[in-house]
C-alpha cells in the first residue's frame, strides 16, 4: 500500500499526518509526505517562499516517526538535519540512506498549483490513497487554495480521505456499488474501522422492490466479509432516489466513505456538486474510494 499525505503549513495538516502513522502502523504502508509551494516569478527561496517550508516538512516527518518505538519502526529514524535536494525541475526530495529501510517514507516538495502537483504525485508514484486535511470552519479549503481538497477528491485516480480535525469518528457510513466495488476497497474499510475503533453502517442501494431481494443476497456477502475480520456491520437498504437525503444527515456519521469508480451507480447518484457539498459543509470526513 502507498499513502500519499498532502500537508501546507497548517493545524489540520499536522491533524492529518498522524492519522495516517496510525494507518501505517496496521499496514506497514509506503508514505509519501508531500508539501506544494507556488511557482514564483522572482525565484524566491524554498525556505522564503509561499506554502510549507523545507523545516516544516522535516518537522512532521518527525512528528509521524514519533508514534512508532523505535526498535520497531519500518522507517528511517534519519534526523531532521537532512535537506531537500532537487532531483528533477520543481521537485526536491530527502536522499535516502544508503541501508534502505524496510518501508518508505518519502519527504517531497513540489512547485506549482497544489492541486495539479498533488494529482500528479499521486499518478506518477503509483499511490493507492491520498490524505489530507482541511480547515472545515472554511468550507473545507486550504491555504494555498480554498478548493484543493475538493479538486483532489473528485479528480484523483485513487482514492481519497478527507480528514476533518475537530471531528471524532465513532460511527463509519459506507454507501457501497454492491456491484462494482472492489477487494482493496473493502479493506480499506477495514483498516478505517480498526483505526478509529468505529461502528460500521453498509448501505446498500436498490431501485424498486424487484431488486430489493438481489440487494439483500449482495449486503449478505459483504456481512460475511466483515464478519471473518472481526467486524458486525449494521446493514441499511436505501432506494437511489432517496440517497441524497440520506447521506447529507451527516450529523450521524464520523466519517462517510463512498464507493466511486468506475462505471458506480453512486457516480449518477451523487454528482461532483453534491460531493463537494459533502467535503465543504459537513463535519464528517470523507473517504471517496476508487
Amino acid at each position: 500500500m502507498k499513502i500519499l499525505v498532502a500537508v501546507d503549513d497548517n493545524p489540520y495538516s499536522s491533524h492529518a499526518v498522524g492519522e495516517v502513522s496510525k494507518l501505517a502502523a496496521n499496514t506497514w504502508a509506503n508514505v509519501i509526505l508531500l508539501g506544494v509551494q507556488p511557482k514564483s516569478g522572482n525565484k524566491k527561496r524554498l525556505n522564503e517562499a509561499d506554502g510549507p517550508s523545507p523545516r516544516a516538512l522535516l518537522e512532521l516527518r518527525e512528528s509521524f516517526l514519533s508514534n512508532f518505538d523505535e526498535n520497531a519502526c519500518p522507517y528511517s529514524l534519519a534526523g531532521t538535519d537532512q535537506e531537500l535536494t532537487e532531483v528533477k525541475k520543481g521537485v526536491y526530495e530527502i536522499v535516502p540512506p544508503n541501508d534502505p529501510p524496510k518501508k518508505k517514507l518519502k519527504v517531497r516538495l513540489r512547485t506549482g498549483n497544489p492541486g495539479k502537483e498533488i494529482l500528479s504525485e499521486a499518478r506518477e508514484e503509483e499511490c493507492d490513497l491520498i490524505v489530507l486535511g482541511c480547515d472545515h470552519l472554511n468550507g473545507c479549503g486550504w491555504e494555498s487554495g480554498a478548493g484543493v481538497p475538493r479538486k483532489v477528491a473528485n479528480d484523483a485516480p485513487c482514492s481519497v480521505l478527507v480528514v476533518k480535525e475537530k471531528n471524532r469518528v465513532e460511527r463509519i457510513m459506507c454507501c457501497l456499488d454492491h456491484d462494482r466495488v472492489s477487494q482493496p476497497s473493502l479493506e480499506m474499510i477495514n483498516q478505517m474501522v480498526t483505526l478509529y475503533n468505529a461502528k460500521l453502517t453498509i448501505v446498500g442501494l436498490s431501485e424498486g422492490l424487484h431488486l430489493k431481494a438481489e440487494v439483500e443476497n449482495k449486503m449478505d456477502a459483504l456481512l460475511r466479509f466483515y464478519h471473518d475480520r472481526g467486524i458486525d456491520p449494521w446493514i441499511e437498504l436505501v432506494e437511489i432516489a432517496s440517497l441524497d437525503s440520506f447521506i447529507t444527515k451527516a450529523s450521524r456519521w464520523g466519517l462517510m466513505a463512498l464507493w466511486m469508480g468506475r462505471e458506480s451507480i453512486l457516480e449518477k447518484a451523487l454528482p461532483r456538486r453534491k460531493v463537494n457539498k459533502l467535503i465543504k459543509g459537513g463535519d464528517a470526513s470523507v473517504l471517496i474510494l476508487r
